[in-house]
């Protein structure tokens, strides 16, 4: 039976050569009716950390049945899987390669992309994105379940999580990554606005029940230090930066964030993946 989700592309492809229009037109010929969304085809080359996070920044946003096809695969033609997973809410296809690793919860299933009824002819060892992931998308479309494309996967393979280390009145995490405009987005947990300046804290992955969550924080005088000793205040909007300096704010994901305004908080501070910083509030 056919289903209306629609399909979220993601990929490293860029839009210079033909790759993104001809997954689409492979699941064209296999789902006509299926809808596909372009999400993002600006992932570094091989970033497969970044497509993982952009992946979960994203999620939330999309209808419960949305089909995420994400192809960032460095290791395409290799030994490496393809998987299907299901979780609550989505379904995700791609490599195995931690791709899906922060939207990974104790009761997602996943199932190895292997029954060739599924695929193009011949695959490729070159473009798993046509020949593999892009049919099995349509294929959930018209109503596939995903135990119908190959055995079960008990030991997918996943990324290790940010540095997240939560004491009281401090939160110790990483920069994740710098977005298009220079904002630094970081691992410092999740906030959910409930005043001014009061917010939930919550960790931003999925963890043990038992850890720090849903836990109040007041964010009035709060900083964030950096390794060489600099602080940078918090503040609400862009607009209360100072031009030519940093700040703290909670970005659209919730995330904390790194900011400058109207410039490149990246190019400012000289930052980059994976340095450590400490919230204090």
């Amino acid at each position: 039976m056919t289903s209306d989700a629609p399909i979220i592309l993601l990929t490293d492809f860029g839009l210079e050569d033909p790759f993104v229009g001809i997954m689409k037109g492979v699941i064209a010929k296999i789902a006509p009716k299926g809808r596909v969304i372009d999400l993002t085809h600006s992932i570094p080359p091989g970033d497969v950390k970044r497509a993982a996070i952009t992946i979960w920044q994203s999620s939330t946003y999309f209808p419960d049945d949305a089909i995420f096809l994400s192809v960032v695969d460095p290791g395409v033609g290799t030994s490496r899987r393809g998987i299907v997973v299901v979780n609550d809410t989505h379904k995700y296809v791609g490599p195995d390669n931690g791709l899906f690793s922060f939207v990974l919860d104790k009761a997602s299933e996943i199932w190895e992309l292997s029954d060739p009824g599924y695929q193009l002819a011949d695959p490729g060892t070159t473009f798993h994105g046509r020949d593999i992931f892009a049919p099995a998308a349509a294929y959930l479309v018209n109503g596939v379940q995903g135990s119908q494309f190959g055995p079960p996967v008990s030991d997918v393979r996943q990324l290790s999580n940010p540095v997240l280390l939560y004491e009281k009145n401090r939160i110790q995490g990483e920069v994740l990554f710098a977005d298009h405009f220079g904002n630094l987005l970081t691992s410092l947990g999740r906030f959910s606005r409930l005043g001014k300046s009061l917010f939930r804290f919550d960790p931003w992955l999925w963890s043990d029940p038992n850890s720090h969550q849903g836990i109040e924080v007041s964010l009035d005088h709060a900083s964030i230090q950096l390794l060489n000793g600099r602080k940078l205040p918090w503040v609400n909007t862009f607009a209360e930066i100072p031009s030519g300096t940093c700040a703290a704010l909670i970005g659209s994901s919730g995330l904390m964030e790194i900011a400058a305004n109207r410039n490149s908080a990246a190019e400012i501070l000289g930052l980059s993946e994976g340095e450590l910083l400490t919230l204090s509030f």
